[in-house]
């Protein structure tokens, strides 16, 4: 038994950044984000509004946005975050009671770009092993609220929103063959400073932003993606 995406759904925050927000907040241009990122706006959710809101309007826009589709039967519910509600219980778990879905597993991903990824990855072997029949996979971020707005390379990037998809069995079309990778070395590249790190000897105090070595990380990404497909 092989796996599908039966329906999506997505949904984004009411509030519109644009470039000219960045360019009186920091020195920066529209002309200098947009020809580095392609970015012209992106989405902030409200200060009252969590990840687990996101969650539920992409699922509610997944259902209203797909003819014959509905949450009964609904078995697991992935939820891959960086930004979850709260530790515990898990962001998955607050989408499941929000929704009313009853007897669904519920799991948090907390892999950064790679979670949703991942996810559809599980959902995958959840239906292959004939275990599951139908997994919600959502990729969700309220990364406005741990954005560090001085550093000037990375504030212009991160935005919220959340995407929503089903994943049921398949007997004729369905999810290829994944491809992973991870170098952990680089996690002083790409973080979220939440406990003390030592750096160079220096021991640097949290502050809850993200950090990131923006050069680092894309030459990474785009020489190992770049092996891995063609490897593939």
């Amino acid at each position: 038994m092989n796996a599908k995406i039966t329906a999506l759904g997505v949904y984004t925050p009411l509030k519109i950044i644009t470039n000219k927000w960045f360019e009186d907040a920091i020195d920066t241009s529209e002309e200098w984000i947009v020809s580095r990122t392609g970015i012209r706006e992106r989405r902030f959710a409200e200060a009252d509004e969590l990840t687990s809101d996101l969650v539920v309007q992409a699922i509610k826009q997944l259902v209203a946005g797909n003819a014959g589709i509905d949450l009964i039967g609904v078995d697991f519910i992935m939820v891959a975050t960086t930004t979850a509600d709260q530790l515990m219980p898990n962001t998955a778990s607050q989408v499941q009671n929000k929704l009313q879905v009853p007897n669904a597993g519920c799991l948090d991903l907390m892999a950064a770009c790679a979670g949703f990824v991942y996810g559809i990855i599980l959902a995958k072997g959840l239906i292959a092993a004939g275990s599951h029949k139908k997994v919600l996979v959502i990729g969700a971020e309220t990364l406005s609220k741990i954005t560090d707005y001085n550093d000037r390379a990375s504030c212009i990037l991160f935005g919220d929103g959340a995407g929503a998809v089903l994943v049921e069995p398949s007997v004729d079309v369905h999810i290829l063959k994944s491809i992973t990778g991870t170098d952990g070395s680089h996690g002083k590249d790409l973080y979220l400073s939440t406990q003390p790190r030592q750096i160079n000897g220096e021991i640097i105090i949290p502050d809850g932003k993200i950090h990131q070595n923006g050069r680092a990380v894309f030459k990474w990404a785009v020489q190992n993606m770049s092996l891995k497909v063609m490897n593939y």
